[in-house]
């Protein structure tokens, strides 16, 4: 396997499950030792990779930034660069509202809570943050800061929080084509109607 197929395969699997350690990228993918070092070097060079946390416990990730509707944007297509694959604007019609993911997640979360006035408990049970790894559907606004870290991973402006008996709630912004699939299959077990 050259570089460039063990840097594809790597991407490959970073894209389908997000945030992985050293360790889980060769499990899942078989690529090890200097092919891994060179396949991630080659990730950083081509703008593809970030890295967060130190040593064996740090964390590989395709790189992204939000735009200002808290839509995904690949960061090649934020520089101004066309990106590989056409970004997906997919819109999903909700209540009668047409929306881009994010902003249909958080208007079926606020949808949830009008109709059951429940606890963040139950809101968490309801969109467990297995639905979205590492980040999670929703979280309190101290917890969402400290997971976000320097980048706007929720949407925290006044307008866009979620009140929860006494608890200020925020909604992930993250979302993809992908990993959007999870929750659209949670709010219509919840009986949402999504198309």
């Amino acid at each position: 396997m050259n570089t460039q197929q063990a840097a594809d395969a790597v991407a490959e699997f970073l894209r389908a499950n997000g945030p992985s350690t050293k360790l889980a990228i060769t499990e899942a993918t078989g690529v090890k030792g200097l092919a891994l070092t060179n396949a991630l070097k080659k990730l950083t060079k081509d703008n593809f990779l970030q890295e967060e946390g130190e040593g064996d416990e740090t964390l590989y990730s395709e790189k992204t930034i939000v735009n200002a509707e808290g839509q995904l944007i690949e960061e090649a297509e934020a520089e101004g660069t066309p990106a590989k694959k056409g970004r997906n604007n997919q819109k999903f019609k909700f209540n009668g509202e047409e929306y881009g993911k994010g902003r249909l997640v958080l208007a079926v979360v606020r949808q949830y809570v009008e109709d059951h006035k429940p606890t963040l408990k139950q809101i968490k049970e309801a969109f467990p943050d297995e639905l979205l790894k590492r980040f999670g559907v929703c979280q309190e606004e101290e917890k969402a800061s400290e997971i976000s870290g320097a980048r706007p991973r929720y949407f925290v402006s006044e307008a866009d929080q979620v009140k929860v008996k006494g608890k200020i709630i925020v909604v992930c912004n993250q979302w993809t084509s992908e990993n959007i699939q999870p929750f659209l299959k949670a709010a219509k077990a919840l009986s949402y109607k999504i198309k």
